[in-house]
């Protein structure tokens, strides 16, 4: 599980320097303003937060309980991309490709 533990590493390292990055050199309220009135603005942030429901769905599919599915689903929509990495590097913990796509209770399932 290097592969998806590597490639998590590496977008939760790029994302978190760059919000702070953006955090301490802009300002959200000015620049969020400027964002959301561009065309491409908008549809950067469609294409975002679909990918982040298409995500918290896997996460949704890998849990059975309510707590750590609405707890993941919080952190994506306040950290994005960065809970995503966050997640992959601890969902690569798992020994098959099986249980990292759906969690150890239920890759017993997965053919």
């Amino acid at each position: 599980m290097n592969g998806p533990r590597t490639l998590g590493l590496i977008v939760t390292v790029i994302t978190g320097a760059m919000v702070v990055v953006a955090m301490t050199t802009g300002s959200f309220s000015v620049e969020g303003d400027v964002i959301a009135s561009l065309a491409w603005g908008k549809m950067t942030l469609v294409d975002l937060y679909g990918g982040l429901a298409l995500f918290a769905g896997w996460i949704w599919h890998r849990h059975a309980g309510w707590v750590p599915r609405l707890a993941w689903t919080v952190a994506l929509i306040i950290l994005g991309n960065l809970a995503a990495g966050i997640y992959v590097v601890w969902a690569a913990r798992a020994s098959s490709w099986p249980e990292f796509w759906s969690g150890a209770s239920r890759s017993s399932s997965v053919e």
